[in-house]
């Protein structure tokens, strides 16, 4: 979703990167990204001030960063890193940078240094040598997380659809790239839909052969194409106004593309809603909102409490042209699988929707999909933990996954522990629940948390013994109101191992439960229910989107709601 719809990135052209640093904060509101053009620098000779300059970038984005994604980091998450797209542009390709054969060694260079640098996004030219070119994508691909955009500039001629349509499949570089970027002349203002029309083309192409699908960006170069930069919805290349002067004639800032897509009806206002009933605590309308308001996106979201699915389905907010799709909570989300046309992988699995999906191709009838990203709201923080813990675990143990309660939630743990390729043992009070979730994802039901039994009953002990196994993760899926903590036995075990467990409770209110408090007074690494709620969360804007999430605000606006005021009492 890096370069996904409606997303921007501002073209910065400053030969000292610290002259850029008063316009910062205005520029940050409204971009996705910024591209650091190396071949305007006047440093690009020098790979430490390059190498500094891009760091001093990243410093002076981070104070301002609002729309910036989440990045994963030691456990945790960066959310205030602005993306960058890193450029070395040639002369031939309407850059600077010397295309010789020295020059063309030294960019590659210089694109090396970017992978290693960590940058988001590497634009590479493809129109160069191959060999040198297959080279470099394998380095990105063995060692570095950056993703590739492949880029063609035609300056100053005209070309046929054919060969622009070309143009876009040598971009994505043998399935290699993650965007392609086709820059395009014209003389003739009746062909400022050239740039889309190949793009679309190259796209067809692509299924037709099996290809990966990308964002195919297309753009017309000058003022004669500035309606081409409003009709490509995928990261387009923008400037600001608070800057003396654009990086490209033409270009045009993100707000007034935005402006100009809303007047037209390219981007129409959608509408969307959490359903469920007794939901008037929810944060969702608050957390979806601030989101939509971040992206410049002209969405709203509602908070629809109804009784009844059949109400729901009925009503006019569902069968409005412009209903976008919504959230789904207790008690609906199995009641609204029969009247949705299709169900994902991860929905049908577990049972459940959170989350209904509109498409809708010009005048074909809309198709609902549903999702679940309940289960992304448990995997995503879950991993990140366990992948920076791996190391100090015992190989020779079975990772296992705990997971308490026997409803939806559980499901989408069970189903998150399986994506994780974790063992599971279950237990809830109703032994018939938790056998439910060992016959749809396998695992192991515990009759007792107990350690030992004096029958041949399977404790939780027992269990662990038989199998070998080491919990790595505790979900806890019970109510807060159940006061549950873990028995003595488990915590004094655990903390004589080699790595303790992740405790996680789904409850996003209260902050603590006595689970978690019980797990932070030992030093258990904790994961709370106001982490799955905007994980999950981000997942259903993106997909309702097709454009990265603001983790951040997100983020902020469930925590807001969540952090206690007061220093809540166990005792």
């Amino acid at each position: 979703f890096s370069m996904g719809d409606n997303t921007f990135f501002l073209s910065l052209s400053f030969a000292e990167i610290m002259d850029a640093e008063p316009f910062m904060e205005a520029m940050n509101q409204d971009v996705d990204a910024m591209e650091f053009r190396v071949d305007l620098l006047s440093c690009k000779h020098d790979r430490f001030e390059v190498l500094y300059s891009l760091q001093k970038l990243r410093a002076m984005c981070r104070p301002h960063a609002v729309r910036a994604p989440m990045l994963p980091f030691l456990g945790d998450v960066v959310d205030d890193s602005v993306p960058v797209v890193y450029t070395v542009r040639t002369a031939h390709q309407a850059g600077t940078y010397p295309d010789d054969e020295e020059g063309i060694m030294r960019m590659f260079g210089l694109l090396q240094l970017g992978l290693r640098s960590g940058v988001e996004i590497l634009d590479v030219e493809s129109a160069w040598d191959k060999e040198k070119t297959d080279e470099l994508l394998d380095q990105a691909e063995d060692r570095y997380p950056s993703q590739i955009l492949g880029s063609h500039h035609v300056v100053g001629e005209k070309v046929t659809d054919a060969e622009a349509t070309a143009f876009y499949r040598k971009c994505a570089l043998d399935g290699r790239a993650h965007g392609a970027k086709v820059v395009l002349s014209i003389d003739d203002q009746e062909m400022d839909h050239q740039a889309l029309h190949t793009a679309e083309s190259a796209i067809d192409l692509a299924k037709e052969a099996g290809d990966p699908i990308i964002p195919h960006i297309g753009l017309i170069l000058g003022e004669v194409g500035q309606y081409s930069r409003v009709i490509n919805i995928p990261f387009t290349p923008v400037t600001h106004e608070s800057l003396p002067f654009v990086a490209a004639p033409g270009q045009m800032t993100a707000s007034e593309l935005m402006a100009t897509r809303l007047i037209m009806g390219i981007v129409p206002p959608k509408k969307y809603g959490i359903l469920g009933h007794n939901i008037a605590y929810s944060v969702s309308p608050a957390m979806q909102g601030a989101a939509f308001a971040t992206t410049s996106l002209p969405h709203s979201y509602a908070l629809i409490d109804m009784e009844d699915v059949d109400e729901f389905v009925n009503s006019d907010f569902w069968n409005d042209k412009a209903f976008g799709g919504c959230s789904v909570t207790i008690p609906h989300k199995q009641a609204i699988i029969p009247h949705l046309n299709e169900l994902t992988e991860a929905a049908k699995v577990i049972g459940a929707v959170n989350t209904v999906i509109v498409k809708k191709l010009g005048d074909a009838p809309r198709v609902l999909i549903g999702d679940n990203t309940d289960w992304k709201g448990i995997f995503n923080p879950l991993s990140r933990k366990l992948g920076t813990a791996s190391s100090s675990y015992d190989e020779d143990k079975v990772g296992t996954a705990l997971i308490l309660g026997g409803g939806g939630t559980a499901r989408a743990a069970a189903y998150a522990a399986t994506r994780l390729g974790l063992e599971k043992i279950y237990y809830n009070r109703t032994p018939s629940k938790a056998q439910d979730l060992a016959d749809s994802f396998g695992g192991t039901v515990a009759s007792s948390l107990d350690k030992k039994s004096s029958d041949s009953s399977n404790t939780l002990g027992s269990i662990m013994k038989a199998t070998n196994g080491e919990i790595r993760v505790v979900i806890s899926t019970l109510p807060a109101a159940a006061g549950f903590e873990l028995p003595e036995w488990f915590i004094d075990e655990t903390l004589e191992g080699p790595m303790k467990p992740v405790i996680f409770d789904v409850n996003y209110k209260p902050y603590w439960t006595k689970l978690l408090h019980q797990a932070d007074n030992v030093g258990f690494p904790l994961v709370r229910g106001s982490e799955m709620l905007w994980e999950q969360g981000v997942g259903q804007f993106e997909l309702w989107t097709g454009r990265a999430a603001p983790y951040k605000v997100m983020k902020s606006v469930v925590l807001e709601n969540c952090l206690p005021e007061e220093e809540e009492d166990f005792d």
